[in-house]
């Protein structure tokens, strides 16, 4: 028989990425049947309370709950003491601690300081390191408006880079920050208001060979026009001045068109060759500036490389080769079969996507999840319509459960429940590795691939790329393969299983 513990740290905070990390070791132990680690929320709370745990009705937000099952009374004990010794950092780290940024002497040599705060703390010990000269990197959320042109303004005063609120990735001095791939290093510099975005630009960098100087995110904020763009603006004028970096490039989605001009503006006078993607925007924009326009993620890396005089290769699905796919593949459709379904995690590949299937099929019917112009918005986000594109990452599903990129069971669900639709004939998916993000992202769904192929009496075309290098900790090699095995398309970059699913849904389309 199985014994439950339920321990309610008050007013302890961790966030999201630190205890995924904790909760995905703890539940490796031996004896160690179910563990959950998380902060006190309504969602998190009722969903543990359904695995059977008894959380004390005094515990909130604020608290950390430690809630354990195993088999004896010591694994229990032995369970919980790791869990603390890992936010504690203790076990054979080497690594100093401090318990505030007041300890921290920057003379020592620190320079960037992390924050994974609630909000509502996060701007003022933001201050504080900017104000030690150190560079901060704000993966929290839920900071106001007003706070981040505060910090950022400090930031410019004190010659430090602001990244975030609310950045997700991250790659300064050989380090990656958050939930950034660990990247080859090289001649390639980017600043990014787009996380995934930026993070794709960069993976590409190293499949075609090379590698990358620094990524310095900004926050999805910073190009609004409260802000103008402050933080782009710092990250390019440190590349500019940086001797690893020979290209810079830009990374946002379609932003405050004025921000967009001044940064523009601002990158004409950089000696370097500068490459800008603004997601969703046009020729026009770029019309009477130095810049080298690109209008995907991986046309950005690719011509970066292009200027640093690096050869690419063959990088890309050829047109013969999509329209070779495409054909063999439709001759084992049903009748049945009619519609493309995208089953994304990152937001700006969502995008991307979205734009890309627009523009190309402007006579399909797409719907999405998101409040878009590029698709019609669903009824219910839980059931798709026509072809279709959910990005599961999006405040609807992550509401009350994790993003997918730490805990994939919510769209491990939906992809089943498409692939179990007759109607489905092609589904798209991305994958984003690295060490800030779950263990294993990618196994659950080459073998959910296989299982589907197998289990429907129709064909099923399955599309994927992924978003990570060959130093992730997830071993993309492996992974890659693992997909390719159960029968799934593996592309080089979501651009390139966009143009895939656009071949597709042309051809469902003109079948109809």
């Amino acid at each position: 028989m199985s014994l439950k513990t339920v321990t309610v740290h008050e007013n302890r905070y961790a966030d999201s990425v630190t205890l995924m990390g904790i909760l995905d070791a703890v539940k490796r132990r031996d004896s160690v049947s179910l563990a959950e680690v998380q902060m006190g929320t309504p969602a998190n709370i009722e969903a543990m309370r359904e695995l059977g745990f008894e959380i004390p009705a005094s515990a909130g937000p604020n608290d950390l709950i430690v809630a354990i099952e195993a088999d004896t009374e010591a694994a229990l004990k032995d369970a919980h003491e790791d869990v603390m010794n890992r936010l504690n950092r203790k076990g054979g780290s080497s690594d100093e601690t401090f318990n505030s940024i007041d300890e921290v002497d920057t003379s020592d040599g620190w320079n960037l300081c992390q924050i994974s705060l609630p909000g509502e703390y996060a701007a003022d010990e933001a201050a504080k390191a900017i104000e030690k000269g150190m560079d901060v990197f704000i993966f929290s959320d839920n900071v106001s408006i007003e706070d981040e042109l505060r910090l950022k303004k400090l930031g410019a005063e004190k010659d430090v880079l602001v990244m975030g609120p609310d950045c997700g990735v991250g790659f300064l001095d050989g380090t990656a920050l958050a939930t950034m791939s660990i990247v080859d290093e090289g001649p390639i510099g980017i600043v990014g208001a787009s996380g995934s975005g930026a993070q794709e630009v960069a993976c590409i960098v190293e499949k075609a060979g090379s590698g990358i100087s620094a990524l310095i995110g900004t926050g999805g904020r910073d190009l609004y026009p409260q802000i103008g763009g402050l933080s782009m603006l710092k990250g390019m004028e440190r590349l500019a001045k940086d001797g690893d970096t020979k290209v810079i490039v830009l990374v946002s989605k379609l932003a405050d068109r004025a921000v967009m001009d001044k940064v523009l503006c601002s990158a004409d006078k950089i000696s370097k060759p500068v490459v800008a993607i603004f997601l969703g925007a046009d020729e026009a924009l770029f019309a009477s500036h130095k810049v080298h326009p690109a209008f995907s993620l991986e046309e950005a890396a690719l011509k970066a490389l292009e200027l640093c005089s690096i050869s690419c290769g063959k990088f890309a699905l050829t047109s013969d080769k999509i329209a070779q796919i495409v054909e063999s593949e439709m001759k084992k459709f049903s009748a049945q079969q009619k519609y493309m379904r995208g089953i994304y995690c990152g937001g700006t590949f969502a995008e991307e996507s979205l734009i890309y299937l627009k523009e190309h099929n402007p006579e399909s019917e797409l719907y999405s999840n998101l409040n878009t112009r590029y698709a019609k918005r669903l009824e219910d986000h839980l059931v798709s319509r026509g072809h279709a594109l959910i990005d599961l990452g999006s405040e609807e599903f992550t509401l009350n459960a994790p993003h997918p990129v730490f805990d994939p069971e919510l769209r491990l669900k939906r992809f089943r429940q498409e692939a179990a639709d007759p109607e489905t004939a092609v589904i798209l998916l991305d994958f984003i590795t690295g060490p800030g993000v779950h263990e294993n992202p990618i196994s659950p769904f080459a073998e959910a691939c296989a299982e589907a192929l197998k289990a429907r009496s129709e064909a099923l075309a399955i599309i994927a790329s992924i978003c990570g290098s060959k130093n992730d900790p997830q071993d993309i090699s492996k992974c890659a393969k693992e997909l390719e095995d159960a029968g799934v398309i593996l592309t080089g970059s979501n651009h390139q299983s966009t143009l895939l699913a656009s071949a597709f849904m042309r051809a469902l389309d003109e079948r109809k």
